[in-house]
């Protein structure tokens, strides 16, 4: 009875919350690179090169001259693994040196949160911020403007995934 009591308190103090994964037909997760609703993605123009500079850290500024605030999960994240393999051609673990090279030259890294609730709400919060979820997640809050679907990038979503 005892243990009963303790799993029933442990269950009820941690918040087990079941998330949405978008699943590709070679079930691979389907990723969304989401904007904020209030900005405006015609004046964008991003392509897969883009996305990659913007997270390289080397193109620090919208079109228009608004600087960009990239988010980027925390390194061990499946996401955020695919996201850098796919995008960046490297794994987190790989990106160190580099990181640290172009810290000594006053260029931070992508701001890093924990979740991808936090990437929301990051990128709905932060003007001219840009971040990546599960396509599943995407809601009213954030614009998704590309799709990373296995080895490809799209702008408009992919036919062939479901969310589980």
């Amino acid at each position: 009875m005892r243990k009963v009591l303790l799993a029933w308190a442990l269950l009820s103090v941690m918040q087990i919350t079941c998330v949405p994964i978008a699943i590709a037909d070679d079930n691979t997760p389907v990723i969304a690179v989401i904007v904020g609703n209030n900005q405006n993605i015609d004046e964008l123009k991003l392509s897969q090169i883009h996305l990659s500079l913007i997270y390289w850290r080397t193109q620090l500024y919208w079109p228009k001259g608004q600087r960009i605030k990239p988010v980027n999960l925390r390194a061990e994240h499946p996401l955020r693994l695919q996201f850098s393999q796919k995008i960046l051609g490297t794994l987190p673990k790989q990106q160190i040196d580099y990181w640290n090279g172009l810290y000594f030259n006053g260029i931070s890294p992508p701001h890093v949160v924990d979740s991808e609730e936090a990437v929301i709400r990051y990128v709905s919060d932060t003007k001219n911020s840009i971040g990546y979820i599960d396509a599943c997640l995407v809601d009213s809050r954030v614009k998704a403007i590309f799709w990373i679907d296995h080895d490809q990038f799209t702008t408009n979503p992919p036919n062939n995934f479901y969310c589980q």
